[in-house]
């Protein structure tokens, strides 16, 4: 059987359906870093801001004219992987600009963002300089193997994380989503009806653990790429989520067969020679690949909570569309040698997406308080950071979100220890 594995791994494949996509991928990776541009965010997101929240610590905010550099590199790394001429060089430029970009600010955190830098993460390793229409290339079953098992992924853990209470009983936070689009012209009392809200959420759950295995079997096929077509553009219609519709769609179709694209661009022929079977080193490691790229989203299970309220392993698990949340906080400084007291309002010190997505987020609240403390010490002043967060999850009331009697500038195991964020109570 493992023999058998590894001769199917290194089988010939058709690189047709791996060309348009990846003329797809160089496309949208320009599209965005356009819109980006076009719509001003580069100085809304980055330039205006006077703090931020690296993923890396100490990673700081480039010069404006850095910035549109590295987005201008992703334009043209994005048309030169549409051209097809040295992919790989293409890939490596948008890789690293991209990349940069989205270590600089944890608050601007985006599912697709993260969707995007592994699928063009795992074309690195995929021998693209053989992607031709001609002249007899043919890829390696594995190229193909690797970015399904990312999309299937994908699919799969969406679909897992909406099989809970809140999306298929009180069909939350679509009902609360919806109401906000009453509205609108002839769909708006359709769309605020509860039924509607719980239908979709219901339909959504059945939708991503079911679409990817109807788009791998050719007979259920058509009627996978109806589904994905509907449903990303009806999400990208009512929801303002960028390109990741578009991403979705194009996506979809690494789970079609790979010579979909020959009834325009004529017939493909294998190369004669059988492949020899894949070597033992590479095998393994694409198996801790995919090990690693199918169970790390869901590590958020092993701390038995409620990953919605703590957001402890939120990021990097395809968690799409559960959380709706408002919260409320006020940061407590106090210098440890005499006592005097200062009163922080994040809102007064941030952007209002960086106060959205701080106010609820308790890593993010953690990190201002480490700034504070840092600013703080440059004057010569040990502080403590204490934080007053309440939180409202998917409609319910609010209710407090960490304690207020620790110093947040503690260590991270003494505040896990201590259970510095609260277990939500409320039903």
């Amino acid at each position: 059987m493992l023999d058998r594995l590894r001769a199917a791994l290194s089988a010939p494949v058709d690189p047709a359906g791996l060309i348009v996509f990846r003329v797809g991928f160089g496309l949208l990776a320009a599209l965005s870093a356009l819109r980006v541009m076009a719509l001003g965010w580069v100085e809304a997101l980055y330039v205006t801001p006077t703090t931020n929240f690296p993923w890396i610590p100490g990673l700081a905010t480039p010069s404006p004219t850095v910035l549109y550099g590295l987005f201008w590199a992703q334009v043209l790394a994005g048309l030169g992987l549409v051209w097809g001429r040295a992919p790989r060089l293409c890939l490596a430029a948008w890789l690293l600009s991209f990349g940069f970009i989205e270590l600089l600010d944890k608050s601007l955190y985006l599912n697709h963002y993260v969707l995007f830098t592994l699928l063009g993460l795992w074309m690195m390793l995929i021998p693209l300089e053989r992607l031709r229409l001609s002249g007899g290339a043919a890829l390696p079953a594995w190229s193909l193997v690797l970015l399904r098992v990312q999309v299937v992924t994908v699919y799969l853990w969406a679909g897992l994380a909406k099989l809970n209470a809140d999306w298929l009983l009180r069909g939350e936070p679509l009902t609360t989503w919806l109401e906000a689009r009453a509205q609108l012209p002839l769909v708006g009392p359709f769309l605020a009806h509860d039924v509607t809200a719980l239908g979709m959420s219901w339909a959504g759950a059945a939708y991503d653990l079911s679409v990817p295995w109807l788009l791998l079997h050719p007979r259920t096929r058509p009627l996978g790429v109806v589904l994905v077509v509907g449903f990303h553009s009806a999400v990208g219609l009512l929801f303002p989520i960028g390109v990741f519709p578009a991403l979705m769609i194009l996506s979809s179709t690494l789970l079609w067969s790979p010579s979909w694209p020959r009834r325009w661009l004529g017939a493909w022929t294998p190369p004669p020679p059988a492949p020899p079977p894949w070597p033992w080193p590479p095998t393994a490691a694409l198996i801790a690949v995919i090990l690693g790229m199918t169970l790390f989203p869901g590590r958020g299970l092993l701390r038995g909570e409620d990953v919605a309220w703590t957001e402890r392993g939120h990021r990097l698990a395809w968690r799409v569309m559960l959380i709706e949340k408002t919260g409320l906080v006020e940061l407590r400084v106090v210098e440890r040698s005499t006592g005097r007291l200062w009163r922080v309002s994040p809102a007064e010190g941030l952007t209002a997406l960086q106060h959205k997505q701080l106010r609820t987020q308790p890593d993010l609240i953690r990190d201002y308080a480490l700034q504070i403390k840092a600013q703080h010490a440059a004057a010569g002043r040990d502080v403590a950071v204490f934080a007053e967060a309440w939180v409202s999850l998917n409609g319910r009331p609010s209710q407090r979100l960490l304690r207020n009697d620790l110093d947040l500038t503690q260590p991270l195991g003494a505040l896990d220890e201590a259970g510095w964020i609260l277990p939500r109570e409320t039903p």
